[in-house]
């Protein structure tokens, strides 16, 4: 057999592979555990470029870290002229900024909520600063309701949801959330 056929035929494992670490896997579906106890109430549908856009910060601080030098070696080298440095530095320093500063907004954004009515129990899912889902469970009455929290300048982007155990906070949207049972959201908040 020849190495052209061997390759074609591992090819599609190859590919199934590269289809499950793909950063555009879509990660965000619930599991069937999920649907039977907990029921969706709120769901952001941008989440998954939110999550792309904090991961994005991860590689481009790498290739920035790993360039800069990678160029001033290469001008020592005589292969690139000087130049060749400052801009990689500006490019990569710019790239960093733009997303840190786009990530800083998109952190901590809340994707879906579930409700368990029977134990008065939410659960959270939102993303992290590395661009992964968490989930959280919290019992309903640690959650601070939306109209005792105060007025804030960022509530024109989102909401802040706050919990009575913790000084952590979260970020919510309804402007473009989703919500999918409005009778249990008003319950939980």
């Amino acid at each position: 057999m020849t190495r052209v056929a061997v390759l074609l035929r591992g090819l599609p494992k190859i590919l199934q592979n590269c289809r499950s670490i793909s950063i555009f896997a879509n990660k965000y579906k619930q599991s069937n555990k999920t649907r039977e106890t907990f029921t969706p109430v709120y769901k952001f549908p941008y989440i998954v470029p939110f999550s792309i856009i904090n991961r994005l910060k991860i590689y481009q601080t790498g290739l920035t870290t790993a360039g800069i030098p990678a160029m001033v070696i290469l001008n020592q080298l005589n292969y690139v002229a000087s130049d060749a440095i400052y801009f990689t530095a500006i490019l990569g320093i710019s790239g960093c900024l733009t997303l840190y500063s786009l990530g800083f907004l998109t952190e901590r954004f809340v994707g879906f909520i579930y409700y368990n009515e029977e134990k008065d129990i939410v659960k959270i899912a939102y993303i992290d600063f590395w661009g992964r889902r968490k989930d959280i469970e919290v019992p309903g009455e640690d959650i601070v309701p939306l109209n005792e929290l105060p007025i804030a300048p960022m509530d024109v982007l989102f909401l802040t949801l706050r919990r009575f155990s913790t000084k952590e906070t979260l970020r919510l949207n309804l402007r473009f959330g989703i919500i999918l049972d409005k009778n249990k959201f008003k319950k939980m908040f």
